[in-house]
């Protein structure tokens, strides 16, 4: 059994995100599990998003803040990240998003009690950009019985996993699909992983109006991991439904987005909060964002 001491690593790379990633890294430092590294990897940012994060991480030897000038994409930052860990567990991180000081906490206590688990998720509260709770997903737990099960669903929401670094390191992203490159690791590794989820939300996963061209591209990567994965696991009829789903989507996200209406059709992913789930999230999040 792995030690309740195990060294964590934390990475967080970050592009122009000066609005949010104080928020970002100051809720890692909030952490009650304290044995982490955070590597903070700039992707080539323009706006004030490097100064923010070298204040920070003067103050904190944990920290560990690089910089190449290069700005070559999340994938390839998250591939940095597993190459430069130390700890036994890589957290994923977003620079738009807030962890629940607890968090990291309980996926090591979870990585005790499921050894055989590779990657361990969490249910998370959703914010807008404004820092508003709007939320809540992923609540229930993971079941996979076959291909079937991964193709036809996102598993689990990416900045929330914490991962083996000896399965990250057999199992990199792949460059070839920008935008889906968590689910195309999802569908190519299933056969070999062990997925769960904590379905306590542990998280604030901030959604945003993503731009147009980027939703197209997402969409076109979709039917690239349909097309090569799902041949295998779903019929020659739901697979076309598949794709077909993808083009009505992106048809739909155009019109809304073209009236500035995203976040609407984001919505529509997340379960509403009664009123008291609404009271503790806020009250969390109020906490973390006013420390």
């Amino acid at each position: 059994m792995l030690s309740k001491n195990a060294l964590i690593t934390v990475g967080l790379p970050f592009f122009n995100n000066e609005k949010t990633i104080a928020y970002a890294i100051q809720s890692v430092l909030a952490q009650t599990y304290t044995n982490f590294e955070l590597y903070l990897i700039d992707d080539g940012s323009t706006d004030r998003s490097y100064d923010i994060a070298s204040q920070v991480a003067n103050a904190d030897s944990r920290i560990k803040l690089l910089r190449d000038g290069q700005n070559k994409g999340l994938i390839s930052r998250l591939n940095q990240i597993i190459d430069l860990a130390n700890g036994l567990y890589i957290a994923r991180m977003d620079a738009d998003d807030i962890m629940i000081p607890t968090k990291l906490e309980k996926q090591v206590i979870c990585f005790q009690e499921v050894p055989n688990a590779d990657i361990i998720s969490t249910a998370a509260y959703t914010i807008d950009e404004d820092n508003n709770v709007i939320g809540i997903r992923d609540t229930h737990s993971i079941k996979i019985n076959s291909g079937r099960d991964v193709i036809k669903s996102s598993i689990l929401i990416h900045p929330t996993v914490m991962v083996k670094k000896a399965w990250y390191v057999q199992n990199k992203y792949n460059h070839d699909y920008h935008r889906a490159e968590d689910y195309e690791l999802w569908c190519r590794t299933f056969s070999h992983t062990i997925f769960y989820r904590i379905t306590e939300p542990l998280f604030f996963y901030r959604e945003g109006n993503v731009s147009l061209n980027n939703y197209s591209l997402s969409m076109q990567t979709l039917r690239k991991i349909f097309r090569i994965y799902g041949k295998n696991h779903l019929s020659s009829t739901e697979l076309h439904i598949e794709i077909i789903k993808t083009y009505l989507k992106n048809a739909l996200y155009q019109t809304f987005g073209f009236l500035k209406l995203q976040h609407l059709l984001s919505a529509c992913r997340n379960r509403n909060l009664t009123g008291i789930e609404y009271a503790e999230a806020n009250k969390i999040l109020v906490n973390l964002i006013n420390p």
